[in-house]
């Protein structure tokens, strides 16, 4: 506990470094939670300090109840593993490659190896919009790219993908004939009373103890970022993926009971390819454990090579989680501290945790929102698990770090590493990025001087994906300035609307060039050439007939026609 104790006071220095209004951490050791902490605001503007019981928006670490619900319906024998996705889905079929509709399983889905392109872009607005319905999810997917300049990538090339658990999400609906959010609460938060972990709008309407997620401006000042939408209950395959909420208390509940789950899946039969684990006299009743199919979920599926083998195994990813072994150049790879570990700096290179210590199992992920990010890693052989949650996350992942400074406390890893030096170039760097990657080459691009038609002939509805998306391209008149402002909305959503400004020739951007509104308003995208619309002019009919945008900097520019 002394470790701990002092370890209090690096993540103070952590917090300090990150400019995180709040960070809440607890630890979890043989079974029994033995430090749960806050330090800060969970609401800057009220001085609203956070404590255990806070909700904070716990991103990808939502996969971990989505997966959790499948193995529950495995145990019970309404579904496989290795089912087909098309067996309960089968109006999915990617037609960029028919393989994938014959062949991709349920593990496919969660491992990330289906191969298709994530439509982050299309799925995740402005202001925390959620452009795309649920309904359109399949359809969309179906059209996803599904390969590279090397071929075919369903299960070759992993892909991480969002989008895909929203297929999970639908397998359950369709099987339980309930909603996602009802079955998770019914079959996994009451059973194990986790009362502050959220699922629906209606959960959070007069819940004062919620952490708000922050941008922080030029000046330093912090901005309380949209929260209309979270948690995401009204869109399931968005819940499914990155929508849910919960508590530092909640968490650690939900580590011993995945610990425990494992635990007794493994002791009770000897010839599962598990760790063999110690038995604890503080183990959860498994009667009472919703938790099922836990050495499936948490097992490795797809392997992440190490940057350093020598000294490192490769870490590999399950269903939800990701699975290491201490002492691991991988630890913090799925992080959003991400600067630092590209070369020529590679700092976590210097920065591995106890390599003079004996090996260590851990198991885990890392989900980030907007103005958020949570860190969950469990130790199956000791029973321990690191629970770390930040409500912001521009200047650093805040809760990696905090993760990383308790892993090293309790478990007492050598050499003794100082890990402030790595947060603050981690910072450092973060603090140039929308300036060097979004302003400078949006700015050094942008050709102000070229000829501008009338705007009104921009207006419209412009449809793409085979009409499943929508940009609606509205024109005002801005009586103050005798001008005609352009404005876009994202697939019908009018939480979504932004301003447009002159580019180039036939090219308006909804990234107006001012950071601070970005950062406020909550622009999900960090590539300039992604917030440009490209009008397609028609000198035959003199009309403006489609857009082009760059939806996704890794794919083609897709096509939106003009509806007449």
């Amino acid at each position: 506990m002394q470790r701990l104790k002092e370890a209090i006071c690096e993540i103070h220095q952590v917090r300090e470094i990150c400019q995180a209004p709040s960070i809440s951490f607890g630890v979890v050791h043989k079974g029994k939670v033995i430090l749960r902490e806050s330090i800060g605001y969970r609401d800057v503007e009220r001085k609203l300090e956070a404590n255990p019981d806070t909700i904070y928006m716990i991103g990808s670490c939502s996969k971990m109840f989505t997966s959790a619900a499948l193995g529950i319906l495995v145990d019970e024998e309404k579904v496989q593993w290795l089912n087909l996705v098309s067996k309960h889905l089968p109006d999915f079929n990617p037609i960029g490659d028919s393989r994938i509709g014959q062949s991709a399983d349920l593990i496919d889905v969660l491992r990330h190896s289906t191969g298709l392109t994530a439509p982050d872009s299309l799925c995740f607005g402005p202001r925390g919009s959620s452009p795309l319905d649920a309904k359109q999810l399949i359809p969309l997917l179906n059209l996803m790219p599904t390969s590279n300049n090397e071929g075919q990538r369903f299960n070759r090339h992993w892909m991480y993908n969002n989008a895909t658990y929203g297929l999970a999400a639908e397998v359950i609906e369709r099987v339980t004939c309930k909603p996602f959010p009802d079955f998770v609460r019914s079959r996994i938060l009451q059973p194990l009373g986790l009362d502050r972990t959220v699922l629906t709008t209606s959960d959070v309407e007069e819940d004062d103890n919620l952490a708000y997620q922050y941008a922080i401006l030029d000046n330093g000042a912090f901005s309380k970022l949209p929260t209309e939408s979270w948690p995401l209950g009204h869109n399931p395959p968005q819940l499914a993926v990155t929508g849910i909420g919960s508590s530092l208390n909640d968490m650690l509940t939900w580590c011993i009971s995945v610990l425990s789950a494992e635990r007794g899946e493994v002791e009770s039969s000897p010839t599962n390819e598990g760790p063999t684990l110690p038995s604890s006299p503080t183990s959860t009743n498994k009667k009472r454990n919703p938790l099922k199919q836990m050495t499936r979920v948490r097992r490795g599926y797809w392997t992440r090579p190490p940057d350093d083998p020598a000294i490192s195994a490769e870490a590999a990813v399950g269903m939800g989680w990701i699975r290491m072994m201490l002492p691991s150049s991988m630890l913090g790879a799925f992080s959003g501290n991400g600067f630092t570990r590209e070369p020529p700096l590679s700092m976590h290179l210097n920065n591995i945790l106890g390599t003079q210590s004996e090996k260590r199992l851990m198991v885990g992920h890392t989900g980030g929102v907007m103005g958020g990010v949570t860190t969950v890693w469990t130790f199956p052989e000791t029973q321990s698990a690191i629970v770390t949650m930040a409500n912001t996350r521009q200047l650093g992942d805040a809760s990696d770090f905090t993760a990383q400074v308790l892993i090293q406390a309790l478990f007492d890893l050598q050499p003794r590493i100082d890990l402030l030096p790595w947060a603050r170039k981690e910072v450092e760097l973060k603090k140039g990025f929308y300036s060097e990657k979004l302003l400078r080459p949006w700015t050094e691009n942008r050709q102000e001087t070229d000829d501008e038609r009338d705007r009104t002939l921009y207006a419209g509805e412009y449809q793409g994906f085979e009409g499943l998306f929508t940009l609606h391209i509205i024109a005002n008149q801005d009586e103050t300035q005798s001008t005609t402002r352009l404005s876009v909305m994202f697939n019908s959503q009018k939480r979504s609307m932004c301003d447009l400004v002159f580019y180039k020739s036939d090219h308006y951007s909804f990234f107006t060039g001012d950071l601070d509104y970005w950062l406020a308003e909550w622009f999900p995208w960090g590539d300039y050439r992604e917030t440009i619309l490209e009008f397609k002019w028609d000198d035959m009919t003199e009309k403006v007939s489609g857009i082009w945008w760059l939806w996704s900097k890794e794919e083609k520019p897709a096509w939106f026609k003009r509806v007449e």
